[in-house]
């Protein structure tokens, strides 16, 4: 019979913020005993990035193809904790715990097509003249970002597009478009209510649609064989109005955006950054350039007091984040001792996933999905109050690993 792991952790899932402890323990069952040089837990967290591009050359005064290998990589934590030397394991059950503490710099977990941010548990049975055992276990890490510690997300944000039709002076009127947004900064789950004006001045020309969309846009970093960027856009949620804008008439609009389960916005510069934005396209018709507003917004981890469906009853869920040390890369983790923390989810819109080909494909965790808080209807009166002497720390709970077959 292989040998089996599991890891156990202090919480129902394996969700950490950074600047908090991992705690749990690992156990491991063989039906026999190993000869090891070492056994330890291996916590790593990094960024890998990478991608392909074709090319050409003329070589011989031949024209010829080649694929260029971009590369990149950052490491955030990596710690090993050896818990038995060299000499014969045997058989049978062996406990070990681990109690690892995530830097506040470590930046959120995240993957897309070109590259992800990772973090993983693992317990690696060093051998003699065989390939090494290793069992591992990814985490979400999560970097907070409590909006409630930026005044400046509280202001509307407001952006105007005025578009001819034709060229001075034969224009007949412009189309002046006006976007407006209640907050700079919203959180997974919440719903971002936008209102649009249309004033279409325009004497020849009705406006066939309009088109609001929230865009995700992933920068990587390449930095082999030399520096080299590459972005990648996803659109999050999209509403479509179709009722025409007939010329010289006027149109508000009056519209929602739901927020989906994603990473919080990149607040350094890494070889992985995120960053939303808000884009209307007012479909013009004819040979016409789309009439286009993009205005960017900010997504936390933690959502403002104010942008709550009932900010009055909003303090019971939003947790509390001691003060951030002057110059601090991230916020201080949140406590949950006076409210319930919000589910999390698996994040979407995840087209291809990132396969890291550094690693035997035996031991890859490139099925592992990223978490995010969701406050889906946050602080509505209708959601249950927290409950009298609620802890977030539950008991260790179990969380199998699906490892390779090892004798």
């Amino acid at each position: 019979m292989p040998s089996e792991c599991v890891f156990e952790f202090d919480r129902p899932n394996p969700i950490y913020y950074s600047g908090e402890t991992i705690n749990g323990r690992i156990s491991l069952r063989t039906t026999s005993s190993k000869s090891v040089n070492a056994v330890y837990i291996l916590f790593e967290g990094e960024a890998k990035v990478r991608w392909e591009e074709r090319r050409t050359r003329t070589v011989n005064g031949k024209s010829q193809s080649y694929t260029e290998h971009f590369r990149g990589h950052e490491s955030y934590l990596n710690t090993r904790t050896n818990v038995f030397g060299e000499g014969e394991l045997p058989p049978g059950t062996h406990t070990y715990t681990f109690c690892i503490p995530l830097p506040l710099e470590c930046p959120t977990s995240c993957v897309e097509k070109y590259g992800k941010i990772s973090y993983e548990v693992q317990l690696v049975l060093d051998r003699s003249w065989r390939f090494n055992n290793v069992f591992k276990q990814p985490i979400t890490v999560l970097q907070t970002y409590n909006l409630n510690m930026y005044s400046d997300l509280l202001l509307p944000l407001k952006n105007e597009d005025i578009k001819y039709f034709c060229c001075w002076p034969c224009s007949s009127g412009p189309v002046i478009s006006t976007l407006i947004i209640p907050f700079g900064g919203y959180a997974p789950g919440q719903k971002i209510n936008y209102t649009l004006h249309i004033d279409n001045r325009s004497v020849g020309y009705d406006l066939e649609g309009i088109e609001i969309s929230l865009r995700q846009k992933y920068e990587f970093k390449a930095s082999t064989p030399h520096h080299k960027y590459k972005e990648h856009t996803n659109t999050l949620a999209t509403e479509f109005q179709a009722e025409r804008v007939l010329r010289l008439s006027k149109r508000e609009i009056n519209a929602t955006l739901v927020i989906p389960p994603v990473p919080p916005t990149s607040r350094t510069s890494r070889i992985i950054n995120v960053s939303y934005s808000i884009l209307m396209a007012i479909k013009t018709g004819d040979c016409h350039t789309d009439s286009e507003i993009e205005m960017p917004i900010i997504i936390g981890t933690i959502p403002l007091a104010q942008s709550a469906v009932n900010p009055t009853t909003a303090a019971q869920w939003i947790p509390q984040t001691p003060d951030t040390p002057a110059g601090a890369a991230a916020d201080m983790p949140p406590s949950y001792d006076n409210c319930k923390p919000p589910p999390f989810e698996a994040a979407t819109h995840i087209g291809e996933k990132f396969i890291d080909t550094d690693v035997n494909e035996h031991d890859r965790t490139d099925d592992f999905i990223p978490r995010y808080p969701m406050y889906t209807n946050f602080a509505t009166p209708s959601a249950p109050p927290p409950e009298a002497g609620y802890r977030p720390d539950a008991p260790l709970l179990h969380m199998p690993t699906a490892p390779p077959q090892y004798n």
